[in-house]
């Protein structure tokens, strides 16, 4: 795991490009560069986003850039979330001496956040951004996982087993325990127990508490506590599945399901799934969403059965504060 101590920012002399955070009177510049590359305030890029960053509540306050005299040539923006965790943007990346500034320019920007609140940061790039990939590992990130996002209808076709009355294992049916405060520990006990030889990300594993893991995933879409389930056998939480409604699209999204190692491989999973696709038909919602490491060969191939198909790939990177 990588790790990314605080000493002070370093700053470039000269006439070397200086790296700063941006002042509100430079933002749409800084903003142009992050999103086309180029020093274009005016760019209708730039308006959209800032909506986009109106709309969801967000600040400007993590936007730095690296200025050459007074023009910036490479911006970066982070954005804190729930559970300690940040997520960055960063502008595209040419080749040669840009790889280095753009790491530089990473590095000083996660340096400057406070560990208390911000732990795990994280990147998305699509996979053929390799100067960008390059860039955050030599500012201080690491690979995590290829991500291979997925969708399916929530309509069951004449040919698809349906999820069918209470779920069981070893004879006995599961109890279902819906998200409450009271239940809190349940759900910490399952999600905890389903990360042991996880194939998920398994880089994630002990970079966080667990109280952040549970804030992050209630930040996701619009939580629901009627969709959060942890399932229950002779009182010990085996697995847990956790859905959230999209608050742009009337999709459902399979934020988290997880098992404990002694049920894997029995079938629990998939009749957990066909229980999600029936909740997302029976609230109404159109489909079905989720995101998996694309090495995690069982639960390709289980998402896949059940007819979820691919429609994005994403490279996650990570790092750590200590």
């Amino acid at each position: 795991m990588a790790h990314i101590s605080t000493p002070p920012i370093s700053r470039h002399e000269g006439d070397l490009p200086s790296i700063r955070p941006v002042d509100p009177p430079d933002r749409r510049s800084a903003l142009a560069v992050l999103l086309t590359g180029r020093d274009a305030p005016d760019d209708p890029a730039v308006d959209h986003f800032l909506e986009f960053i109106e709309y969801q509540g967000m600040t400007l306050d993590g936007l730095w850039a690296a200025y050459d005299k007074q023009s910036p040539v490479a911006s970066s923006l982070i954005i804190p979330g729930q559970g300690r965790t940040a997520v960055v943007f960063l502008s595209p990346v040419s080749q040669g001496p840009s790889i280095s500034l753009s790491a530089e320019l990473v590095r000083s920007m996660v340096q400057s956040q406070d560990p208390k609140g911000v732990r795990l940061v994280q990147a998305l790039l699509d996979p053929g951004q390799h100067n960008e990939r390059q860039a955050l590992s030599e500012g201080g990130f690491h690979y995590l996982a290829s991500l291979v996002y997925m969708r399916r209808s929530s309509a069951v076709t004449a040919s698809e087993p349906h999820a069918q009355g209470p779920i069981g294992l070893d004879g006995q049916d599961l109890r279902v325990v819906s998200w409450d405060p009271k239940h809190r520990q349940a759900f910490a006990e399952a999600i905890l127990a389903s990360y042991q030889d996880t194939q998920d990300c398994p880089g994630l594993v002990g970079t966080r508490q667990i109280d952040d893991i549970i804030a992050g995933h209630m930040a996701v879409g619009r939580f629901d506590p009627e969709l959060w389930s942890v399932y229950c056998l002779e009182d010990q939480p085996i697995a847990v599945m956790l859905l959230n409604p999209l608050v742009d699209r009337p999709d459902l999204e399979l934020v988290y399901i997880g098992l404990a190692p002694r049920v894997r491989g029995r079938g629990l999973a998939g009749r957990l799934l066909r229980t999600a696709i029936a909740q997302a038909a029976s609230r109404k919602y159109s489909g079905l969403l989720l995101a998996v490491d694309e090495q995690n060969a069982p639960a390709v191939g289980l998402y896949r059965g059940l007819n979820f198909r691919p429609t994005a790939r994403k490279v996650a990177m990570i790092c750590t504060l200590k």
